[in-house]
């Protein structure tokens, strides 16, 4: 705010040393309205709305201590000062304590040094106003920003309820195999996926998926899933599908189609209960699927592209006879980000020994590795089961 931009209201007598005040005022550029009463300063004040009122004690018949109480009442952060010949001092303790910004003790011909005090003060409560306006903003905008939080968690919370809606039940018992999961997310949506089904041939299918990222746009690309576990159970003999490999074939295809910016890694694999045979391929999925019996545990080691990103990757398959008790074990890449050890291969190497040690269903390895008793965990988590129940 310049000079020429402040209005400036004088209270003082209408005659008198005073009469220099408005003067002085005028010429060092100030916009100026002079009153002689307490009413018509009150009146001013809620009509113009001045920048500062400059009160003079000399000679005045005006309750000083009345009107300060009266102007903070209409505008609490209206600055006053105090204007006298005679220094008064016996006053100023108390004005100032009833709420005057500052005093000046006034003498003939002083005009720089009231101008300079004026604007001073003017320029103090211009920058005391824009904190005030900046803490209200800034006070608004939390508000807001906590509404839409609020919103957006709803939002997800909802999204996680569909989501959890599309998981298959768990445990589930399908003629002699137990399927059961668990799934840790970072946020409240996953981009982590599991799903499993009988086949029309009696076989049953299952796979652990894991979408790149995390959260919503993660969470999304899970219904694409969905919807193709639904399409590929219904028409698995149209299809014309003879392996694994040639499922996630299909699924690249599939991906690639919905031109998507999340890639996804799968292992996905076929048990046939008759002739005691699990056929698998994988699609980059890791750590590897453990398969576990009472003769011990090895990973299911095999190579693959993610799905989603390349236009013509081969997926190999492979086959392995299973005992009448099995359990195939599958965690998503996540489990690696809460585990103590400081490389990739000790933490593969301790995966394999929990499973040996007998910690084969799902609730005994999320405790087992502290997934229960990590309060957030740093990408999602899945830990998925397949067991031979004989």
């Amino acid at each position: 705010m310049g000079v020429g931009d402040s209005e400036i209201l004088v209270v003082e007598q209408p005659s008198g040393a005073e009469s220099e005040l408005q003067r002085l005022l005028q010429d060092s550029g100030f916009k100026t309205t002079n009153v002689t009463t307490e009413g018509d300063c009150l009146s001013q004040i809620r009509t113009s709305k001045p920048d500062l009122v400059l009160l003079s004690l000399t000679k005045s018949v005006i309750d000083a201590h009345s009107l300060i109480s009266e102007i903070l009442k209409i505008d609490a952060n209206l600055p006053i000062i105090l204007t006298s010949v005679d220094g008064e001092e016996d006053k100023l303790v108390s004005l100032l304590e009833a709420g005057a910004a500052d005093f000046l003790r006034f003498v003939s011909g002083q005009g720089t040094l009231l101008k300079y005090v004026i604007e001073k003060t003017i320029q103090r409560q211009s920058i005391h106003e824009l904190h005030i306006a900046t803490e209200e903003k800034l006070e608004y905008l939390n508000l807001k920003l906590g509404e839409n939080l609020k919103i957006l968690e709803r939002d997800q919370q909802a999204g996680f309820r569909v989501q959890r809606g599309m998981m298959p039940v768990a445990p589930t018992t399908i003629i002699k195999v137990t399927f059961d999961h668990r799934i840790f997310p970072s946020l409240i949506l996953s981009g982590d996926f599991i799903d499993y089904f009988e086949l029309q041939d009696r076989r049953m299918l299952f796979y652990i998926a894991d979408v790149s990222g995390h959260g919503a746009s993660s969470a999304f690309v899970t219904v694409l899933l969905k919807s193709l576990s639904r399409r590929l159970q219904r028409d698995y003999k149209s299809l014309g599908f003879d392996s694994p490999g040639s499922i996630l074939t299909w699924l690249n295809r599939e991906l690639l189609q919905c031109d998507l910016e999340q890639h996804v890694t799968m292992f996905l694999g076929i048990v046939d209960c008759e002739e005691n045979t699990l056929e698998y391929s994988n699609a980059a999925q890791f750590p590897a699927a453990i398969l576990s019996s009472d003769d011990g545990a090895q990973f299911l080691e095999i190579g693959g592209l993610p799905l989603g990103l390349y236009q013509a990757p081969e997926y190999d398959s492979r086959s392995v006879s299973l005992p009448l008790h099995f359990t195939i074990v599958m965690f998503s890449d996540g489990v690696f980000e809460i585990m103590p050890q400081q490389t990739l291969k000790a933490k593969e190497e301790h995966l394999l020994s929990v499973v040996k040690c007998g910690k084969r269903d799902v609730e005994a390895l999320a405790e087992q590795l502290g997934i229960e008793s990590t309060r957030e965990v740093p990408d999602d988590i899945a830990v998925f089961t397949v067991a031979g129940v004989g």
